[in-house]
């Protein structure tokens, strides 16, 4: 689940980026940095993403960054993002500050820690809240926490 896949260095604030493509670039640099993936996994989310438009944006300010296992996935992990300034992943997009990168290593490794993730992208509150985060612990709290109700 989100304990397994998150480790609270995977997790930074930013002021904020020049474009989507630097956003793509910062949320995927813990998971290079921890070999939880290759430098093609980014390439062929950009690549996606030129060709198909930001399928990833799945809500207002939330983003779920991700590519196929084939790309580049070694071992599964998720990585944070926080944007203190929005960017939009297109001109109809939304705008995002909330960036969860996942790594997911096969087709079902993934699904508990999805589910936890859906019941905060389906809550504009728990969004909100983890856009306002001030620090890095704090996310990572709100995520196990919204992970162990889930379990109740």
């Amino acid at each position: 689940m989100i304990a397994d896949m998150l480790k609270l260095k995977n997790i930074h604030i930013v002021e904020g980026v020049n474009d989507w493509e630097e956003a793509i670039h910062l949320s995927l640099v813990p998971l290079v940095e921890g070999g939880f993936i290759t430098d093609n996994y980014e390439k062929a989310i950009i690549k996606t993403t030129k060709e198909y438009g930001p399928y990833y944006v799945l809500a207002e300010d939330f983003a779920l960054i991700h590519g196929r296992p084939t790309d580049g996935v070694l071992e599964k992990q998720l990585s944070i993002t926080l944007l203190r300034r929005p960017v939009k992943f297109a001109d109809d997009s939304y705008p995002v500050r909330v960036l969860i990168a996942l790594a997911a290593s096969d087709s079902n490794s993934h699904v508990d820690a999805m589910r936890v993730l859906s019941t905060i992208f389906m809550d504009e509150d728990k969004i909100n809240e983890l856009a306002q985060a001030v620090d890095s612990k704090q996310i990572y709290d709100l995520l196990i926490t919204a992970e162990s109700n889930l379990q109740e």
